[in-house]
């Protein structure tokens, strides 16, 4: 592991922490009459900010093969569930699927091929979010998440060679900044729409550390949700 990937590690595990000890605070705290629920599904919007990587392999063939690697965006959906034990402070768990489209470049002497696939992600999220207008018509919010990601591999079929190369991803634990807002459908209904984006540090790390890339994506949510008051 390299000093980047511990120091993200030690990252997450400190928000982790801190998300497990908030949970402990609701659990204390949710003995008094404040005991709220909130309920929210997302079709999601994925935007990598990954650059181009460009590497020989195989090593040692003649002439050499470059091949560059680079991500896309992709889709997908999300729940969630969070627990407010104060007005303007409240912990939640959710699930994500969503996916990036992988690009493969392939170079060898005056040949040149592309193939790219679809890379699945699976993420189980924990986190805290702070509101900054409990009592508002419209509730924006902020917070800290921890996620565990697990990632489907990459099969690039190169049919101008007649070649398929599949790349298997490393699962990651890792860490991000969530921020949005919930806006009412009316005055008088627990029913409301929801606009969130998440900044998460993620990495495409496969085949032993050849393709390694740093994709940091920003994930749009956009859905409905339900309070319980």
């Amino acid at each position: 592991m390299n000093r980047f990937r511990k120091m993200k590690y030690a990252m997450t595990m400190g928000v982790a922490l801190m998300a497990l000890q908030l949970v402990g605070v609701a659990a204390a705290w949710g003995q008094d009459e404040y005991d709220n629920w909130i309920a929210r599904g997302h079709l999601v919007h994925v935007w990598p900010s990954s650059d181009t990587l460009r590497v020989e392999n195989p090593i040692g063939e003649t002439p050499p093969v470059f091949t560059e690697f680079w991500a896309d965006g992709g889709n997908g959906f999300n729940g969630e569930i969070e627990y407010l034990f104060r007005p303007n402070i409240g912990v939640w768990a959710g699930l994500t699927f969503d996916n990036m489209k992988t690009n493969l470049k392939l170079e060898q002497g005056n040949l040149t091929a592309y193939s790219n696939d679809r890379v699945d992600l699976r993420q189980i999220n924990l986190g805290s979010n702070y509101h900054f207008l409990p009592n508002g018509r419209v509730d924006p919010y902020a917070g800290l998440l921890v996620s565990w990601v697990g990632y489907s591999s990459s099969t690039f079929n190169f049919s101008e060679v007649d070649y398929d190369y599949q790349v298997k991803y490393d699962d990651e634990l890792s860490w991000g900044l969530n921020a949005g807002v919930d806006i009412p459908f009316g005055q008088n209904t627990s029913w409301f729409g929801s606009v969130q984006f998440r900044y998460m540090f993620l990495a495409l790390e496969g085949d032993g550390g050849i393709y390694h890339l740093t994709v940091d994506p920003v994930q749009g949510f956009f859905g409905i949700g339900y309070s319980w008051w």
